[in-house]
């Protein structure tokens, strides 16, 4: 167990510590990463998704139903709650209510969820983690979007409508295609060849360390609150979360393993979607910033002692 929480924990940290002091240092300009986020959400994790399920066989994908249900099913009822904290006892906008609902609510399943379920589950692990990057961008996501473009549309543009072309150009962007694409592959029963598997796979190798440098270098610039409300939100993602998590695997049927996934994704620290959208759309973003250092760094706690606990319980199973 002590070799799972090293290796699965320390080479993120590690990283993401790299990018850290890579940004306070001027190394590299930590309030100018659109490029490189560019490269990680629209070509490297697309590549790696697209791959994971292209290989996946049928019964296996069909397996995953109660992971992308549960998952959901956390992810909006938590974001439901925040927004509503938010909005009506915080009195933010509705669009910057939605912007900390997403920083709290969405993981961060593309920096820390890729390597640390490849370093529990293996090769299942990776798709455990499609789903759960599928579930964010085709769900997720666009709701956010809905909020954020709301508060500069047209009144005829406005409510379901508005909704509806938020998924509709959510269903375009590559890390929505790629997934389906690949699913679609393995349902048609299409072997694909090496050389082209291996094609993606070489970009998509990339995701990972990305993903957490950039983690870094975000996290450099923001300026952290630590105010009363920033620290209940980050407990909320890293300990509330997983909590509601665990109470749902229980009740809905899934393997244990399975179940062991939902926790251990759930309890990964706040993502930094909401902060990149609060940064687009001049939403606010100090406290989408703080909750993504805070929460990141309670998650050396919280994530280790969940960590500790689904090694444990695959142990003794």
């Amino acid at each position: 167990m002590i070799h799972i929480l090293l290796v699965s924990l320390i080479p993120i940290f590690a990283v993401m510590m790299a990018g850290y002091i890579a940004g306070k240092r001027g190394k590299i300009d930590n309030k100018n990463v659109a490029s490189l986020n560019v490269l990680t959400m629209e070509f490297a994790l697309p590549a790696a998704l697209f791959g994971t399920t292209a290989r996946t066989s049928r019964d296996v994908l069909a397996e995953q139903w109660p992971l992308l249900f549960t998952l959901l099913l956390v992810m909006l009822l938590v974001f439901a709650c925040v927004w509503g904290i938010s909005r009506y006892i915080s009195s933010f906008s509705a669009a910057i209510s939605a912007v900390i609902a997403l920083s709290v609510s969405l993981p961060n399943y593309a920096a820390a969820g890729i390597p640390l379920a490849s370093a529990v589950f293996g090769m299942t692990g990776k798709l455990y983690i499609t789903t759960a990057i599928v579930s964010g961008a085709i769900v997720m996501s666009p709701l956010t979007l809905a909020f954020l473009e709301a508060q500069k549309a047209d009144v005829n543009e406005k409510g379901l409508s508005l909704l509806f072309m938020s998924v509709g150009r959510s269903m375009l962007k590559p890390l929505v295609v790629a997934p389906f694409l690949g699913v679609a592959i393995a349902l048609l029963g299409i072997v694909l060849p090496d050389y082209i598997l291996r094609s993606f796979d070489l970009i998509g190798q990339a995701t990972a360390g990305v993903a957490l440098f950039v983690t870094g270098l975000i996290l450099s610039a923001q300026k952290v609150s630590l105010s009363t409300r920033i620290l209940f939100l980050s407990v909320v993602c890293n300990v509330v979360q997983p909590l509601f998590a665990w109470f749902l695997t229980v009740i809905i049927p899934m393997s244990v393993e399975m179940g062991q996934a939902v926790i251990l994704l759930t309890a990964l620290p706040a993502g930094f979607f909401g902060l990149l959208f609060a940064l687009r759309y001049h939403a606010d973003s100090q406290d989408a910033g703080s909750i993504m250092v805070v929460s990141t760094v309670m998650s050396l706690v919280t994530l280790t002692v969940v960590l500790a606990l689904v090694a444990g319980t695959s142990m003794y199973s």
